[in-house]
């Protein structure tokens, strides 16, 4: 029974099955929100949103969705049976056309939100200079204390920056600074958790790196999470649930 899996107010993840869609173009992406039941092959769907704007998707169209629950991601194919206004909500009816199945994603829905945050790089310098610590490596006190005063300078150049979005895979972000592909950096990002912010200290690689539209000084740069265990991957995508839900409640979506 699909109501012991997926609950009412689950976020939904839809994309457009279309037989013409170039292999290399860009699904987009449509946000729902599970509303009720009819049936165990029917469902009641929030009608997207986009910049406030209710989002009219055409009846007879099939969508592979994704279901965010409790206990995991669970996506199947539906096709859109009906589209009407209740009191101030825009419906969907939906059919179910495959069975539910639990999946497992490499890629994490990506949250758009503002996140001011420090970063800096991770350079090869400061890896051997962690190295040689670590083994202690050193003739004498003096050589020590030295190397230490160095890694201590390397780690205080930090940069200020501004996330735009932000998934349990990487982060996005806008800063000054241009970034070599592969190259480190260590980032302090503050999360909330429980109405508390808290500062998580994340190491990324950088994906990509280019100048914004109509800038010259201006950078976006893409990052991956490397390093990064279970425990914080679950911190931060409960924290993007938790942003949706407030933003579905408010209609942001």
């Amino acid at each position: 029974m699909k109501e012991q899996v997926i609950n009412i107010g689950d976020k939904v993840e839809m994309y457009r099955i279309s037989a013409q869609l170039d292999e290399n173009e860009v699904r987009r992406q449509y946000i729902s929100q599970l509303l009720d039941y009819m049936d165990d092959d029917q469902v009641k769907l929030a009608m997207p949103m986009e910049g406030g704007k209710i989002i009219p998707l055409t009846v007879g169209d099939m969508y592979e969705v994704c279901f965010y629950t409790s206990t995991g991601l669970y996506s199947s194919q539906i096709e859109i049976t009906d589209r009407y206004k209740e009191g101030n909500i825009f419906i969907l009816v939906a059919e179910f056309r495959s069975d539910m199945e639990k999946c497992q994603r490499r890629q994490y829905y990506r949250l758009e939100k503002i996140i001011d945050f420090n970063y800096r790089n991770y350079t090869k310098e400061e890896e051997i200079l962690e190295r040689r610590l670590k083994v202690n490596d050193f003739s004498n006190d003096e050589a020590r204390e030295s190397c230490k005063k160095i890694l201590h300078e390397v780690k205080n150049k930090w940069f200020n920056a501004t996330i735009t979005d932000i998934s349990g895979g990487g982060v996005r972000f806008n800063s000054f600074n241009l970034h070599k592909k592969n190259t480190l950096i260590c980032m302090r990002v503050p999360i909330e958790e429980n109405g508390n912010s808290c500062m998580f200290e994340l190491k990324g690689e950088i994906v990509n790196s280019d100048v914004l539209p109509k800038r010259t000084d201006f950078y976006e740069t893409r990052v991956k999470f490397i390093d990064l265990d279970r425990d914080e991957r679950e911190r931060i995508v409960r924290f993007i649930f938790e942003q949706e839900r407030k933003m579905l409640r408010r209609g942001t979506f």
